[in-house]
């Protein structure tokens, strides 16, 4: 009976620990958890909450929202997807709403809006020809049958969109719905973004927006605000100085079809019983998700719906009377309503109930348990990544230009309104380059190849409008010339960023070559930073007797110039101390005009190459910073007493089991499981054997294969022989073992090499131990919990290095501009240190690397402290940490401009994901290629064969407030060779005391019938005051502050009020609009 009793023990202590184990893991139970219980896979808590559930009503409505979601660009091109459907979709749905007064319908996607109204909006309608299209569209929205809802000109990918982004996607979407349809909106409508940011609810609540739909969140997110009744909630950054509640609603399901018998493009069935039958459900099923006003909104459509709009309505119809008649509809009704128009059936109790207050994220976003992390988006496509934010640099520099220009121009010039068209046609590009299947990465590669063909063409565009706004005579024929005509300009941002072409600007052969020299003018302007700034510039020129000064006519000092192709010269510079607000111009010219100054040829010598060598050091103002190859590929990075190191690093994905794709990262562990079932079984089967072998009761065939006694454990011995053996299984899995032999044991193939060994050591080990049955249990469980275990606390072992061992550094060495050294790592990837003069405290790091198949690529900094997270996106600093229950794919986060861990702060240029998985270390994805499909939509897997260099900028000062420095990289100067007819700008700037911590978040020059007017957004870094006449550079206007929203849109003039503002008086993070 004692042993019987012992025996049931011990199986209660197994379903115990098996009970413990599945109730603490979220993937499978994913509330309900005690605080002290582990939360395998469960981020950090996502912001405060206040709980409330109300009673569910009896009498309900059901509001049918009938919508069309029309991405711009994803398995198609923004283009092929309006000529393939949603032209068709736009002037269907007209003519049915037009038919019938009781339709309703609800558009969100702006930008294919406003292409249409451009192509026909002025023609004359199918459905009235007295009327244009444009026309039809205005009458049915002041009937209120047409919602727009959004009001951004495209959905933003809210995580990797940086702070002028999102004011300026808002701002071209206001515009955009005032110039065509004189219209606003105050709803917004992100139903298909994946993860949701705060950074929205702010911008949103500051330009006009009183309610908000959102569409994706983490699953146990999801059903935590689902349980309480509590799906529409106030959301309020928390980060955000000044930051309003916005109303949210959650959409309780996706936003596409209730089931497939509603999609009414697919089938012309329409079995009214049926269908009201699902509604039914459906509402019954809903209204328990949220507050207890009884309104059901009900979501009737999905992507590129409605290109049969007739029929579609047609049975819509049908539905709707037939509700007033069916007999389990007498407490429900059924109607029409545009999403707004449910918001205001429902909006009078709420602004009574006892809403939650949420004040956080909803990132990382998971759409399903089991590791379904989205976190590939965060390292697809960085080429395009990186594309955006150079060309938002462009952009936002040009649109200050005009604004600069003008106000020193005064009234006497119209070059604002003649600029300004061609500005809106740039920012519209950057703003399709951040929806969230752009920036992504998340598309087609014919899509992919449109996005970058809109970029490049956006900033070419907005170079020449720079150029054109740096004519002294701006008259009508000179800005025709210069959008006309050719522009060398380039953002010297790009220094290190390999994009041929873009990395320096040319001084043609035709204006100095190596038989003459007529000269040139180059301007560096610092428009769009408001502080003074030094910046590298890279030239290339035709001729060795050329020389170059500034603009009183002095050599400039500290030029690294090195001999080019077809006898061209590369010169590099220093442009120290560019004003803000300012130019400094210097001249390429001859020796007659310039003879105290050296012809370039005889510069050429300072720059010089060392031998490549196991150690480097770079030297500029005073800084060293010492390099060393490491024995495992690290490169060691000495300055100042502080000690980095850099290594590129890659995750593997197997195209066979759970593989990585354009969306979903997941982890080793998930991906290579059947691995670590295969070591478990043969570890059991071979204990087993042992067992049975060693036994009294063996058959005498097996009693010839015992092994002799060496002594016994007990079970806890056992179970740590067990851990151990598990942890060797997952640093043998994730260090040693050919990712190829690791695909083949997952599809069964040479499971021998990795089961006969285990099994055989098992046996060895058992017999040897005579471990009976409880012990070889104790093992197995051990095993298991060492696999896991190992998974979870040692991050590191899942990933490899893709750097060679012992490597070898080249230095380039330019006295007063920049020393670089490189190294060839594995792969054919080439690294790069640099350090320049017009930042020595900042170290250029980064890498021209092209993902192998299946990997994803990521650079490790180590040298700071601990596992917190800090993000900075251009206005405020938000804190992420991940538990060290959180597999890896869990742990990146989206980071538009900064990432810093306690002592380690890391510049960005572009938007990234990044993770600290291991303490005092920085992961950045940088690239990914996968060649399975993750099945999330996109038609094709993400196999990216496109190069890109991603810059990681590390501040080498410990424990510095990097956010000036981090308002510069991202706000750089541009450089312009001058035109032969046009003279240099009569000004280098002014000389007024540098402003306090500003950022210009957008800026707008319109000539008006009383004068200029100059619309400043800016932002505070810190508590300022000052004069409001230095804020553009002492233009000698005066100012006043718009109150009301943000918006660069005259839309909301009648909720604005203006008073003059002799001073700028801003707290830190607050953020306002000055008009002058």
């Amino acid at each position: 009976m004692v042993r019987r009793y012992l025996r049931s023990r011990k199986a209660v202590a197994a379903a115990a620990a098996a009970v413990f184990v599945v109730w603490s893991n979220p993937q499978v139970v994913p509330v309900g958890k005690s605080s002290w219980m582990p939360r395998f896979g469960e981020p950090g808590a996502p912001g405060s909450r206040e709980h409330g559930l109300d009673a569910v009503p009896r009498n309900l409505t059901l509001h049918l929202a009938t919508h069309s979601h029309s991405d711009i660009g994803w398995n198609l091109s923004f283009e092929g997807y309006y000529d393939s459907s949603v032209h068709g979709v736009l002037r269907g749905v007209c003519a049915a709403l037009w038919a019938d007064g009781r339709r309703r319908f609800t558009w969100g996607d702006l930008a294919f809006l406003d292409l249409w109204l451009d192509d026909e909006g002025d023609e004359a309608s199918s459905v009235d020809g007295r009327l244009t299209w444009r026309q039809v569209v205005g009458e049915l929205m002041r009937r209120g049958q047409w919602a727009v809802v959004g009001g951004t000109y495209v959905s933003p990918d809210e995580g990797l969109t940086t702070w002028w982004g999102h004011n300026a996607v808002v701002d071209v979407g206001h515009r955009t719905l005032a110039r065509q349809l004189n219209a606003t909106t105050s709803v917004g409508w992100q139903i298909d973004n994946f993860g949701h940011h705060s950074t929205v609810a702010h911008v949103l609540g500051n330009t006009g927006y009183t309610a908000l739909v959102l569409g994706r969140m983490a699953y146990r997110d999801l059903y935590d605000f689902a349980s309480q009744g509590q799906l529409q909630f106030w959301w309020q950054s928390r980060e955000h100085t000044g930051a309003r509640p916005l109303l949210t609603h959650f959409l309780a399901e996706h936003y596409g079809l209730v089931s497939a018998r509603f999609d009414f493009d697919r089938t012309s069935r329409c079995d009214s019983d049926a269908l009201l039958g699902e509604l039914l459900r459906l509402a019954r099923r809903h209204v328990r998700q949220y507050p207890g006003h009884g309104h059901v909104l009900v979501m009737m459509g999905d992507d590129l719906r409605f290109v049969r709009a007739a029929r579609w309505f047609g049975c819509l119809d049908r539905l709707v009377a037939r509700s007033r008649q069916h007999p389990q509809w007498r407490d429900v009704r059924l109607q029409y309503s545009t999403v707004p128009e449910y918001l205001a059936a429902a909006r009078p109790y709420l602004e009574r109930a006892r809403l939650r207050r949420h004040g956080g994220d909803f990132y990382p976003y998971q759409d399903k348990p089991v590791e379904q992390y989205w976190s590939g988006i965060l390292g697809s496509r960085p080429y395009l990544k990186w594309l955006v934010r150079d060309t938002e640099q462009i952009v936002q520099h040009a649109e200050a230009l005009v604004a600069m220009q003008g106000l020193r121009r005064g009234n006497a010039s119209d070059a604002a309104s003649a600029l300004e068209p061609h500005l809106e046609f740039c920012r519209k590009q950057v703003a399709i380059g951040y929806h969230h299947d752009a920036i992504t990465g998340t598309c087609t590669d014919a899509a992919y190849a449109d996005y970058v063909r809109r970029l490049r063409l956006a900033a070419h565009v907005a170079l020449r409008v720079g150029l054109a706004a740096l004519q002294p005579d701006a008259g009508p024929a000179r800005i025709e010339y210069a959008l006309d005509g050719r522009v060398d300009a380039y953002n010297t941002a790009t220094r290190d960023v390999a994009d041929p072409g873009r990395d320096r600007v040319e001084i043609g052969a035709g204006r100095c070559a190596a038989d003459a020299c007529a000269g040139a003018v180059v301007a560096v302007t610092n428009a769009a930073l408001l502080a003074a700034q030094s910046q590298v510039v890279r030239l290339r020129v035709h001729s060795g007797d050329a020389v170059l000064v500034d603009h009183a006519g002095a050599a400039v000092r500290d030029v690294h110039v090195r001999a080019a192709d077809n006898g061209a010269y590369d010169v590099d510079f220093v442009a120290r101390d560019v004003p803000a607000f300012g130019v400094r111009t210097y001249a390429v010219g001859n020796r007659t005009r310039y003879p105290d100054a050296p012809p370039l040829r005889t510069l050429a010598a300072p720059g010089s190459r060392a031998p490549a060598a196991a150690e480097a050091e770079l030297r500029q103002g005073g800084v060293r910073v010492r390099l060393a190859g490491e024995r495992d590929g690290a490169v060691r990075i000495e300055a100042g007493g502080r000690v980095l190191r850099h290594q590129l690093r890659a995750y593997f994905g197997n195209p066979h089991v759970q593989s990585s794709g354009a969306y979903v990262m997941h982890s080793f562990g998930l991906m290579y499981s059947v691995v670590f079932w295969l070591f478990g079984g043969a570890l059991a089967a071979g204990l087993a054997a042992a067992w049975a072998a060693h036994s009294g009761r063996a058959p005498r065939a097996m009693r010839a294969l015992r092994v002799p006694r060496v002594g016994g454990c007990g079970a806890g011995a056992a179970a740590l022989v067990g851990g151990g053996a598990g942890a060797v299984c997952v640093y043998y899995a994730g260090q040693v073992a050919s990712v190829a032999r690791l695909d083949a044991w997952t599809r069964g193939q040479g499971a021998a090499a990795l089961v006969l060994p285990v099994a055989a050591a098992a046996y060895v080990v058992g017999g040897a131990l005579r471990w009976r049955a409880w012990r070889v249990g104790a093992c197995v469980a051990g095993a298991c919990a060492g696999v896991a275990l190992a998974l979870l606390l040692v991050p590191a072992w899942q990933s490899r290095p893709l750097t060679a061992r012992h490597l070898r550094l080249a230095v380039t060495r330019a006295d007063g501009v920049c020393d670089v050294a490189r190294a060839r790592v594995a792969g054919g990837i080439d690294a790069e240190y640099m350090l320049c003069a017009d930042a020595p405290h900042l170290l250029h790091v980064s890498a021209l690397v092209h993902a192998p198949r299946d990997r994803e690529v990521f650079a490790r900094l180590t040298g700071g402290r601990g596992r917190a997270l800090r993000l900075f996106d251009g206005a405020s600093v938000r804190s992420r940490q991940s538990s060290v229950w959180t597999p890896v794919p869990g742990a990146f986060y989206p980071a538009p401009a900064l990432a810093q861990l306690d002592g380690l702060a890391v510049h960005l240029r572009q938007s990234v994901g990044v993770a600290s998985v291991v303490r005092g270390a920085l992961d950045v994805l940088v690239h990914r290629s996968m060649s399975a499909n993750d099945f999330r939509g996109l038609k094709q897997p993400l196999t990216d064969t496109q190069p890109a260099r991603v810059a990681l900028i590390v501040d080498l000062r410990a424990d510095a407030n990097p956010i000036p420095d981090n308002l510069r990289v991202n706000a750089p100067a541009l450089a312009f060779v001058l035109p032969p007819h046009m003279a240099a700008p009569p000004y280098a700037g002014s000389d007024a005391p540098a402003l306090p911590p500003l950022s210009l978040v957008g800026v707008r020059a319109l000539q008006e019938s009383g004068g200029l007017r100059v619309d400043a957004r800016v932002l505070a870094h810190g508590p300022v005051d000052f004069a409001a006449a230095r804020l553009l550079n002492n233009a000698g206007r005066a100012a006043t502050r718009v109150h009301g929203d943000w918006a660069l849109c005259d839309a909301s003039a009648a909720n604005r009020t203006q008073t003059p503002a002799a001073q700028i008086s801003l707290r830190t993070g607050e953020q306002a609009l000055f008009r002058f």
